[in-house]
C-alpha cells in the first residue's frame, strides 16, 4: 500500500536510537527524506552511518527544551531539504523512580522541559514552516499509557505524558486551519535501551505488559507512526493511539492472569 511518503520531508527527535530510530528507518524505506535529532552529537554520528545506506537523511544535535535548538532544527531542516512535512517529537526521557512526597523540583522540571515545553515547540516550529508553504503537514506526537494509567513513583513522567495527550488535542484544533493534522501515539512498554533497566530479558516473564504477554518491539510502535504520517489516515486528527499488546484495556490484574494461564 502506498503511504504517499515519497519524497515528503520529516523530521524525527530522538531520531538516534529506540523508537526514534526505527521511526527514521520506516521514513527512509517509504522513500521520504528524514532529518534526525539528538541532544548526544556522537549518537546522531552513529545513527546516521547506519541509516545514510537507507536513503537520504542528515542530522543535528540539540536540546528540545530549549527554544533556539528547536528552531534551528526546522530552519536546518527546510534549508537543507527545501520544505517539511512531517514532525514527529519523539525525544524523551525516562527519569528515575521517585515518590512525588520525596521529588525535587530539578527532577520534575527537567521531565516537564524534555516531554510538554519539547513536544510544545516542536509542534509550533513545525506549524510555522508548514503554513508557510502551504502544503499539507502532519504532525505526530508521542504520548505514554503512563499518561493513561498512574505508574507508582513515576509521578513527573505521568503527568508529562498525560500533558502530551491534551497538548496534542489543542495542537489539532488550533493548526487544523492549515491542513496540518496532529496526532498522538501512546506505546506500553517497548524494548529499548531505555527501558533496559526496567524489562528483563527475552524468555523471562513481564508483569503487567497486556494480553499479548510480552513488550512491544521499537519498529512495530514506528510502523503505528509511520500509519499517522501517512495519507491512509487523511481523516485523523486530535487522537491519541494506543499501542500497548493490550496492556491499557485489561489493566494489570487480569494481564497477571493471563501470563500465569
Amino acid at each position: 500500500m502506498d503511504l504517499g511518503l515519497k519524497d515528503q520531508v520529516a523530521i524525527v527527535t530522538g531520531g538516534s536510537r529506540g523508537i526514534g530510530r526505527a521511526a527514521a528507518e520506516a521514513f527512509l524505506r517509504e522513500g521520504a527524506r528524514v532529518m534526525i535529532s539528538s541532544i548526544h552529537p556522537e549518537s546522531v554520528e552513529t545513527a546516521l552511518k547506519a541509516l545514510r545506506g537507507l536513503g537520504e537523511v542528515e542530522g543535528s544535535a540539540g536540546d528540545v527544551a530549549l527554544e533556539a535548538d528547536v528552531t534551528r532544527l526546522v530552519d536546518e531542516t527546510v534549508r537543507r531539504f527545501g520544505r517539511l512535512d512531517v514532525m514527529v517529537a519523539n525525544a524523551g526521557i525516562a527519569g528515575e523512580e521517585i515518590n512525588l512526597a520525596d521529588m525535587g523540583v530539578e527532577e520534575w522540571d527537567r521531565m516537564m522541559a524534555i516531554h510538554l515545553r519539547g513536544t510544545f515547540l516542536c509542534g509550533r516550529e513545525a506549524a510555522r514552516a508548514m503554513r508557510k508553504t502551504g502544503n499539507r503537514g502532519r504532525i505526530v506526537t508521542v504520548g505514554s499509557v503512563a499518561g493513561i494509567e498512574s505508574d507508582a513513583s513515576g509521578g513527573h513522567y505521568n503527568a508529562a505524558k498525560a500533558g502530551i495527550h491534551s497538548l496534542t488535542r489543542s495542537m489539532a484544533v488550533d493548526f487544523a486551519r492549515w491542513n496540518i493534522r496532529v496526532n498522538c501515539i501512546a506505546p506500553g512498554w517497548v524494548r529499548t535501551d531505555m527501558t533496559v533497566g526496567y524489562i528483563p530479558p527475552p524468555g523471562r516473564p513481564l508483569e503487567n505488559c497486556g494480553v499479548m504477554d510480552r513488550p512491544g518491539e521499537p519498529g512495530e510502535i514506528a510502523n503505528a507512526i509511520l500509519f499517522l504520517a501517512s495519507d491512509s489516515c487523511s481523516f485523523l486528527t486530535g487522537e491519541t493511539l494506543v499501542v500497548d499488546g493490550g496492556q491499557v484495556i485489561v489493566g494489570p490484574d487480569v494481564s497477571q492472569s493471563v501470563q500465569r494461564a
